[in-house]
């Protein structure tokens, strides 16, 4: 089986280079948080705490050398929210080693010259932040979302949330991009509604061949009664506006990383097909590596579904080994 190492030079580094490793129980100073070091040939750390949390920090381009410092506070449940962004009844991921009631929330600080000593953006780096994070929970999710606090205010106002992976339903790992750093938390807002979902493609496990096409599509009813199903449902397929596509696999450490948006579409939403009464998304495979992947579908009308692929090297792709995996191109 070949293990998907993305054959992009700065993103295969970005994931296999050195990063900077640590326990929040064993700090890497005698700071109460963990601190790595950025410089321009260092643009990527991942930051793993005592909880099992995991948090990988990406610039997009570094200037200066400069350190981020990342600690776990643990506000109360609920936490201060715009209503205008979080959807009454929001509330945060809770985690089984945290007290309930209690959230996991990432604050961060550094040597720089921003808010709380925060890298600057133009003077620090350039372009945008992409910050990953995985967690354990029992947590059932609805509507995932990534909450963000911009600059020094208490109260999480946007949502960064652009990838999300079910791999493993109580691992569950978000990807998301922001201009700056500030705190920001896990959370799981409440369904709108509660719709029945049914996958029409791809099958589970279906296989194709790098370079290919893939459409992704699901019906949405409105909830089955006794004695309906997706082989047998009632009513007529209805639209999801709020429904978003992810795309992740496994790097060579095990962990869930989200692969360099590929795809033809616009953004992560779906596209109405009125006529077969299909939610559709077209996925180019075009730059992939070969490997199993996670598609996860994700909205605000049923909690997130997920099915595997598995990509096969084209015609003519040659396949050599890189450390402890294998390079395609």
């Amino acid at each position: 089986m070949f293990k998907p190492i993305f054959g992009f030079l700065a993103l295969a580094f970005s994931l296999f280079g050195t990063q900077c490793w640590a326990q929040d129980i064993v700090p890497c100073t005698s700071n109460s948080g963990i601190i790595c070091t950025f410089s321009p040939t260092q643009t990527t750390n991942t930051y793993q705490f005592g909880d099992g949390s995991r948090l990988v920090v990406q610039f997009d381009i570094v200037l200066t050398t400069f350190t981020l410092d990342v600690a776990v506070s643990h506000p109360s449940n609920p936490l201060p929210l715009d209503l205008n962004e979080f959807p009454a009844g929001t509330v945060c991921v809770q985690y089984p080693s945290n007290l309930p009631n209690f959230c996991d929330q990432y604050d961060f600080s550094g040597s720089s010259g921003g808010p709380n000593g925060v890298p600057v953006k133009n003077k620090d780096y350039k372009g945008l932040i992409s910050l990953t994070l995985s967690y354990f929970t029992v947590q059932t999710i609805h509507d995932p979302a990534f909450g963000h606090a911009p600059g020094d205010i208490t109260t999480f106002t946007e949502n960064i949330l652009t990838s999300y992976s079910t791999q493993s339903p109580s691992d569950p790992t978000m990807g998301g991009t922001l201009p700056g750093l500030s705190s920001v938390v896990a959370l799981d807002e409440h369904l709108t509604e509660t719709d029945s979902y049914c996958w029409v493609s791809p099958m589970e496990a279906q296989t194709f061949t790098v370079g290919q096409d893939i459409e992704v599509s699901f019906q949405l009813f409105p909830l089955f009664p006794s004695g309906s199903s997706c082989s047998n449902p009632s009513g007529a397929p209805i639209r999801d506006k709020t429904a978003r596509f992810s795309l992740s696999t496994t790097d060579i450490n095990g962990n869930v990383v989200f692969p360099r948006r590929l795809d033809k579409e616009e953004g992560n939403k779906f596209h109405w097909d009125n006529k077969d009464g299909l939610n559709e998304f077209d996925l180019s495979t075009e730059g992939l590596q070969p490997g199993t992947y996670t598609i996860t579908v994700f909205s605000s009308k049923f909690s997130p579904q997920s099915r595997d692929i598995t990509l096969a090297p084209s015609i003519g792709m040659v396949c050599l080994p890189l450390g402890s995996g294998v390079s395609c191109f």
